[in-house]
């Protein structure tokens, strides 16, 4: 046989670090246990199918328009939500941003292919929060309130 460590493990092949796995294995719950939305309007479906990615990473449901449905019509079937909008998207509007806020959402302007100084002035012309991709957990976690 094979001489052991006290451990268990075999000497020949040296000391090995044992890591920590994480403990968490499902995203967190917001508190009173009911997942938050996030209405997403995105140009491109990659882009949307990415939030909707980040989205569920912060413990959140992704939300998306349904075939002729409009804002306002979502925000009723929602509730008070994030709504994060493609500032490059043809709904991208002064109406529309009214209609989110009007119907009770929190705009949120992003894109993919600006430049921040680019998308920031046009949120604070809307008076919204806004990010750029790539954006980093933490800072999407924030502008969510998640």
């Amino acid at each position: 046989m094979f001489p052991k460590n006290i451990d268990g493990t075999d000497p020949a092949l040296g000391a090995r670090k044992v890591r920590k796995l994480p403990t968490r294995t499902s995203p967190p719950i917001p508190a009173g246990g009911l997942l938050s939305s996030v209405l997403i309007l995105a140009r491109e479906e990659v882009i949307a199918a990415l939030l909707g990615l980040m989205v569920e990473l912060r413990g959140m449901k992704p939300r998306f328009l349904g075939e002729k449905e409009s804002i306002t019509d979502a925000l009723k079937r929602e509730g008070h939500v994030p709504v994060l909008i493609d500032c490059d998207h043809p709904d991208c509007t002064e109406e529309t941003i009214s209609q989110i806020l009007e119907g009770g959402g929190d705009p949120v302007l992003f894109s993919p292919s600006r430049m921040q100084a680019d998308v920031k002035r046009l949120a604070s012309r809307y008076g919204t929060k806004s990010f750029t991709l790539p954006t980093d957990p933490d800072t999407f976690g924030r502008l969510l309130g998640s």
